[in-house]
This record gives C-alpha cells, sequence and structure tokens, in this order.
C-alpha cells in the first residue's frame, strides 16, 4: 500500500466527517479531539492532492474528494468486517470473500472468552427464544445450560428440524430420555444424522447463525448472526445440501430404536 493510501486510510475519519458537509478547521480538531498543527497538516495534504477546497474559509470536499471518501470509507467496512468474520473462512474455506463482505457487514459476532466461555450459546438461544422455527446442523450435543429451555420451546410448538452427527443424537435421547420422548410425542422434532459436519448453521424466523467450535474440546468459539437476505440464501443452500444427505433417525441402522416405537412408525 502506498504512503498516500495509508494516509487516506488514517484520515478516514476526518474524510466521513467532511463528507456529511463543510467544516472548518476548528471544528474538525474539536470533533478529532487532535491537535491544531495536526489539522493544519492533514488539510493541507487534502488540499495539495485536490480532495478539499474552501469556500467561504471552510473546508469541503471537491468531487474528486467525495470519490475518495467514499472508497476509503468502503475500505475501511471491508476490512472491518473482515477481521471480525475470520472464523468463518476457516471453517468455510469456499465462501467468495466479496459474498462475505456483503452477506455479513453488519453481523453480530460473539466471541467466547476465559471468563465468559458460554457467550456465544447465550446468543443463540436469543434467536430461538423469538422463534417460532429452528433448522440447522450442527457438529456438537446442545449445552445442558440450556436445555431445559429449547425443549420447552420444542414442545410448546416450535417447529425443529436438525442434522447432527450420529454419535451427538445418540448422546442427547440417551442422556435425556423422558424429554426425547416428549419431544418426539410433540410432533415438532425432527432428527437426522450426517457423518460429517464442520461446522454449525442455525436457520430462525428472522436471523440466521454460523457456529465455529474448538476442535479440541467442542466448545462454541464463535457465533455469527445476521438478518441478511443473501447469508440465509447462503444458510439456506448449506442445511437444504446437508439435509439432503442426511439419514433420518427413523431410518438409521442403529439409531432408530431409539425413537419410540409410535414415531418411529409415523416417520417411516
Amino acid at each position: 500500500m502506498s504512503e498516500e493510501l495509508v494516509e487516506l486510510a488514517r484520515r478516514a475519519s476526518a474524510l466521513a466527517m467532511l463528507r456529511e458537509g463543510p467544516l472548518d478547521r476548528q471544528e474538525l480538531q474539536e470533533r478529532l479531539a487532535v491537535s491544531r498543527p495536526t489539522v493544519h497538516r492533514f488539510t493541507r495534504a487534502f488540499e495539495d492532492r485536490g480532495l478539499v477546497e474552501r469556500p467561504e474559509g471552510r473546508l469541503a470536499l471537491t468531487p474528486m474528494g467525495e470519490i475518495v471518501a467514499e472508497a476509503v470509507t468502503e475500505f475501511r467496512r471491508t476490512v472491518r468486517t473482515a477481521r471480525r468474520v475470520e472464523p468463518l473462512f476457516e471453517v468455510v474455506p469456499e465462501c467468495d470473500p466479496a459474498f462475505v463482505r456483503e452477506a455479513f457487514a453488519d453481523a453480530t459476532v460473539t466471541t467466547a472468552d476465559p471468563g465468559d466461555p458460554y457467550s456465544g450459546v447465550r446468543r443463540f438461544m436469543t434467536l430461538v427464544e423469538g422463534s417460532d422455527t429452528l433448522r440447522g446442523i450442527d457438529p456438537t450435543a446442545i449445552n445442558p445450560l440450556h436445555l431445559d429451555d429449547l425443549h420447552a420451546r420444542i414442545v410448546d410448538g416450535m417447529e425443529t428440524d436438525a442434522v447432527f452427527l450420529p454419535e451427538v443424537v445418540e448422546s442427547i435421547v440417551e442422556s435425556n430420555p423422558e424429554r426425547a420422548q416428549e419431544v418426539f410425542e410433540s410432533g415438532n422434532l425432527t432428527l437426522r444424522t450426517h457423518d460429517d459436519i464442520p461446522f454449525g448453521v442455525t436457520l430462525c424466523d428472522d436471523r440466521i447463525g454460523v457456529g465455529i467450535y474448538d476442535e479440541d474440546t467442542g466448545l462454541l468459539e464463535t457465533y455469527i448472526d445476521t438478518p441478511s437476505p443473501a447469508a440465509r440464501e447462503w444458510a439456506e443452500d448449506v442445511y437444504a445440501e446437508y439435509r439432503d444427505q442426511s439419514t433420518p433417525l427413523a431410518e438409521h441402522p442403529e439409531l432408530s430404536e431409539l425413537l419410540p416405537v409410535e414415531t418411529t412408525a409415523n416417520d417411516r
């Protein structure tokens, strides 16, 4: 990156302010909380490059300045998005960077840390609480802290269709037989299995989410969610692909016996 581009990126805030309307140097100094010499230095540089003019003594962007300011704003937005959703590229390497930039630009990114290891799970549950449907794929079991809430939502009518690893389904059903019986009998839960699920995708009524897990602990490291139509279209495609390749629990050669007899018969 040239020295000029670096300097423009550093002064992106000033350019953004000038996009809103003309300002004098004193106003820029106060809004940016920088020294008077600093303001004089970069505004002179703006003038030398033809980015600003001074009608009536106030600094205003020239037509070229408008173009440059817009480009710098977009650059910052792109870099910010790339940094925030970087974990997505690690698990979905085939994602087109340009698509990710647009689809996930305004995403909410929740990252677990040692002081709050379940922040991503809580964020996921806020989406579930406001949704009448839940579809998705996931490589891990349901967090025990939220099992009661999820069980209640399904029994109360939330239509749920989920694809898990076979061992995850077995663990969920065998460790919570009474809850499993209730949700199966509610008719609101469909479980499927797939042998290779590298990340999680959830589709709720208003938002979609992507879950990225620690390979060693299985804990949710990062949860990225957005209402973006483009992201939803992508999530629908991912979900459909895994669902089409999955095995309904009622048809699984080993796990079908985990279902209540009536449910197995109906699902077949």
